[in-house]
C-alpha cells in the first residue's frame, strides 16, 4: 500500500536537513564576526573591573572518637560513623550562632566592607543589631564549608578582596565552631549537675519520708524488726512446734505405758505383773518380789515339814496372802499413776496444740503486714540505689565541670594567599565571548527551524515529496505582469528557465494535454507563471490559455471582457470571446459571472466545453484560485491532466502546503509537480539558474552566488 502524501512529507520532515542551518550562518557570517569583535572589545575592560577575590581555608578536624582523658564516663557522647554526623557539623559551621560569635570574636560588624558601610564615627549602640544583620549576610554569602572525601577534616573557606581577612575569617569561624562545641558541652555538663542536685535533694527527703512511714507502720502494727519483720513470730513459732512435738512425744509415751498396764491387768495375775518390764523396773515392786520370794520360800520348807493345817503353814501362807495383796496395791497404785502421766501429757500437749493454732492465725494475719512492710522497705531500697546513683553522678559531673575538651581541632589554619582565587579574568573574557557567539549562533539556528518555508527548488522533494519542475528567480518591484513576462521570455537565459519547464512536461510520461495552475496562497505569481508557460507552448503548437480565476482580480484578463461564464451560460458563442495573443498563442477570458462558480464548474457544459477545447488546441493551460481561497481549482483539476503548483519562496510553511496537497490526493487529482517562484538568487539549484547567475545577466539579477 503507498503512503499518503501527508505520510511521505511527515516521513521527510523528519529527515534533519542541515542546509538551511548552514546557508543561514553563512549569510550572516559577516554579522556574527562584528558580534564576536564587539563582545570581546566590550567585556574586556568590563571583566577588568572586576575586583579580585582571595579565598583561605582553614582545615578542621572532627575526632571521631572522644579523649580517653579521664575515667569518669563523659555526658555528651556521639557517633562518627552515622551518615549525617559530618553533614550536621558542616551545618553547625555555617549556622547563625557560630558565624554571629566570629564576628564579635573578630568585631566584624565593626568594619565598613562587612557592616554595609558604617565608619567609626557612625557605629552606635542602636544600629548594633542592623550592623550585625549587614555583617552576618555578607559573611555567609562569602563563607563555604566541605568535607574532605574519606576523611574527618572540614574545610572552612572564606573569600574577600583582601588576602589577610580571607585568613582571619576563616581561622575565626573554625575556632567559633571549637569554643562553641565547647561550651555546649559545658553548659550540658552544668545543667546535668545542676539537675542532678536538685534530684538527690528530692530523693533524700523522700527516703526519710519512706523511713517515717516505715517506723509509723511499724508502731501501728505492734511489730518487731527481729531478724526481719517476721523473725519474732518464727521464733516463736519453732519454739511452740518443738515444745509440741515433745509433748506430743510424752504423751504418746505415756498412753502407750498406761495402754500396756490396763492390758497387764486384765490379763495377768499380780504375780505375773510383776515380772512384766512395765512394772519390774519399780523399787516397791523390786522389793516386793524379793519378799514374795521370801515368803513363798519359807513356805516351801514349812510344807515339807508341817502339813497343811499346821499354824506356821498358815501363818507362812498368810504372809504370802499379805505380800500380795501389797503386789495388788502397788500395781493398783501403779496404774493410777500411768494414767494421771498419761493424762497430763496429754493436757500438756493439746495446751501446745492450742498454742501453736493461736500462733499460726498470728502469722498469716502477719503475711499481708509483711507484704506491705516488704513493698515499702522495697521502695526504700530502690531510692536509696537510686540517691546512690545520682550522688556518684554528681560527683563525677563536678570533676568533668573543670574539663574542656573539644571534640575538633584546627589541623591546617588559613594562611593569607599570596594570589586571588577569582574570577579567571582571561577564562571569564573567553567564556563570555564565546557565550555570545553560541547564543547568537543558536538565535540563527532557531529562527532557521521556525521559519520552515521553502526556499530553494531542492526542498520540493525533501519536504513535499512532489516533483520540481523549475524554478523563477526574484524580479524587481514592476506590477505589470506583462511586462514582467516579455522581461523573461526576451532574455535568452531568463527564458531557458520557462521552457526548462515546458521542457519538463513534455517529458513526462504521459505529457499532460490539459494543465490546471494553482497555488496555496494568492499573491504568489501564479498567473504570470501561466502566462509565461501559455508562451513557451505557443512557440511551436497551438496553445490555449483560459482564466478561470474568478476570486482575484487583476488576474490574466478584466471582469468586463466576456468569456468562459458567458459561453458556458450561452449568451455568447465561442469564438466571440477568444482573443489572439499571438500566432499559436489564444486567451479565453473568464467572463463575467452572474451565478455560483461552484454551480458552473459541476455543470455538463463545462465538461463538454472542455472537450471541444481539447479538440482544437494541443496544450491548454488554465489559470485559477490559490487553494486557500476557493474549492475552484479540486473541480477544475478534476476535469484536467494534472494539476501544477506554483509556489512562493520563503513564504508558505511546508507542513500548510502538505495539508493542502492532501486534499488533491483525496479528490484523486493527478499532481505533475511544482514550480518555485520568486527564488532568492543564492538558493537558486537548477542549471538554468546557474548560467544566470555566472554570466550576471539581467538587470533585474544581481548575481552573489557562484557554483
Amino acid at each position: 500500500m503507498k503512503l499518503s502524501m501527508v505520510e511521505q512529507g511527515k516521513k521527510l520532515e523528519n529527515v534533519v536537513e542541515f542546509s538551511r542551518y548552514t546557508r543561514r550562518i553563512r549569510s550572516k557570517i559577516w554579522r556574527l564576526l562584528a558580534v564576536v569583535i564587539v563582545t570581546a572589545v566590550v567585556a574586556y575592560p568590563l571583566i577588568k573591573l572586576i575586583p579580585s577575590k582571595y579565598v583561605a581555608t582553614s582545615a578542621v578536624m572532627i575526632k571521631a572518637l572522644q579523649d580517653d582523658t579521664t575515667p569518669l564516663p563523659q555526658l555528651s557522647r556521639y557517633d562518627a560513623t552515622r551518615s549525617d554526623f559530618y553533614e550536621t557539623q558542616y551545618a553547625i559551621v555555617q549556622s547563625r550562632v557560630v558565624i554571629q560569635k566570629a564576628i564579635t570574636d573578630l568585631k566584624l560588624d565593626q568594619e565598613p566592607t562587612f557592616n554595609g558601610g558604617f565608619d567609626a564615627s557612625q557605629i552606635t549602640p542602636d544600629n548594633a543589631a542592623l550592623r550585625m544583620e549587614k555583617t552576618l549576610k555578607n559573611v555567609v554569602n562569602n563563607l563555604s564549608v566541605s568535607g574532605v572525601r574519606n576523611t574527618q577534616l572540614i574545610d572552612i573557606s572564606f573569600q574577600s578582596p583582601s588576602s589577610e581577612m580571607a585568613a582571619n575569617v576563616a581561622n575565626g569561624v573554625a575556632r567559633a565552631y571549637i569554643n562553641y562545641s565547647v561550651e555546649q558541652k559545658h553548659k550540658a555538663t552544668e545543667d546535668a549537675l545542676h539537675w542532678n542536685q536538685q534530684q538527690m535533694e528530692r530523693v533524700q527527703q523522700q527516703m526519710v519520708d519512706q523511713k517515717a512511714a516505715i517506723d509509723a507502720f511499724l508502731k501501728k502494727e505492734n511489730m518487731l524488726t527481729f531478724r526481719g519483720v517476721d523473725g519474732y513470730e518464727t521464733e516463736q513459732l519453732g519454739i511452740i512446734t518443738n515444745r509440741l512435738a515433745d509433748a506430743t512425744q510424752r504423751r504418746i509415751a505415756a498412753q502407750s505405758q498406761y495402754d500396756e498396764v490396763q492390758k497387764a491387768l486384765a490379763d495377768h495375775a499380780p504375780e505375773e505383773i510383776i515380772s512384766l518390764p512395765e512394772f519390774s523396773g519399780h523399787a516397791q515392786i523390786q522389793d516386793l518380789r524379793i519378799a514374795l520370794t521370801q515368803t513363798r520360800r519359807s513356805l516351801a520348807e514349812l510344807r515339807k515339814r508341817y502339813g497343811p493345817k499346821h499354824d506356821k503353814i498358815l501363818e507362812a501362807q498368810a504372809q504370802v496372802d499379805t505380800v500380795n495383796g501389797q503386789i495388788g496395791l502397788v500395781i493398783g497404785e501403779l496404774a493410777r499413776g500411768a494414767r494421771q502421766q498419761f493424762q497430763t501429757a496429754q493436757d500438756e500437749e493439746n495446751r501446745y496444740q492450742a498454742m501453736l493454732d493461736a500462733q499460726k492465725g498470728n502469722f498469716q494475719q502477719l503475711a499481708g503486714k509483711r507484704d506491705q512492710y516488704n513493698t515499702m522497705m522495697t521502695a526504700l531500697n530502690k531510692t536509696q540505689e537510686l540517691y546512690q546513683t545520682l550522688y556518684q553522678r554528681a560527683h563525677e559531673l563536678a570533676l568533668s565541670v573543670s574539663l574542656d575538651q573539644p571534640d575538633a581541632v584546627i589541623s591546617d589554619p588559613a594562611v593569607p594567599p599570596e594570589r586571588p582565587a577569582k574570577p579567571n579574568k582571561a577564562l571569564l573574557w573567553i567564556i563570555s565571548v564565546v557565550l555570545v557567539t553560541l547564543i547568537y549562533l543558536v538565535w540563527l539556528i532557531v529562527g532557521a527551524a521556525l521559519h520552515n518555508t521553502l526556499s530553494s527548488m531542492s526542498q520540493l522533494a525533501k519536504s513535499l515529496n512532489l516533483k520540481a519542475l523549475g524554478e523563477l528567480p526574484l524580479f524587481g518591484e514592476s506590477t505589470d505582469r506583462r511586462q514582467t513576462v516579455q522581461q523573461l521570455l526576451n532574455d535568452p537565459l531568463r527564458a531557458d528557465m520557462i521552457h526548462a519547464i515546458r521542457t519538463q512536461l513534455l517529458l513526462a510520461s504521459p505529457s499532460p494535454t490539459v494543465l490546471t495552475l494553482t497555488s496555496a496562497e494568492s499573491g504568489e505569481g501564479r498567473s504570470l507563471v501561466a502566462e509565461a508557460l501559455a508562451f513557451s507552448f505557443a512557440i511551436d503548437q497551438p496553445t490555449l490559455l483560459i482564466d478561470m480565476d474568478y476570486v482575484n482580480n487583476g488576474g490574466l484578463s478584466t471582469a468586463s471582457a466576456p468569456g468562459l461564464a458567458e459561453v458556458l451560460q450561452g449568451s455568447k458563442t465561442l469564438d466571440e470571446v477568444l482573443i489572439k495573443q499571438g500566432a499559436h498563442l489564444t486567451l479565453l477570458p473568464r467572463g463575467k459571472l452572474s451565478g455560483s462558480t461552484l454551480l458552473m464548474l459541476t455543470s455538463s457544459a463545462f465538461v463538454t466545453l472542455l472537450q471541444t477545447l481539447r479538440q482544437r488546441y494541443a496544450r491548454i493551460i488554465i489559470d485559477t484560485p490559490a487553494l486557500s481561497q476557493a474549492q475552484d481549482s479540486q473541480l477544475i483539476a478534476r476535469q484536467t491532466d494534472g494539476v501544477v503548483l506554483i509556489a512562493q519562496a520563503e513564504r508558505s510553511q511546508a507542513s500548510e502546503l502538505l495539508a493542502m496537497l492532501e486534499t488533491l490526493k483525496r479528490e484523486q487529482i493527478h499532481l505533475v509537480g511544482a514550480v518555485l517562484n520568486k527564488v532568492n538568487d543564492n538558493n537558486l539549484e537548477s542549471r538554468e539558474g546557474d548560467r544566470l547567475i555566472h554570466q550576471h545577466v539581467g538587470e533585474l539579477i544581481t548575481p552573489v552566488k557562484s557554483r
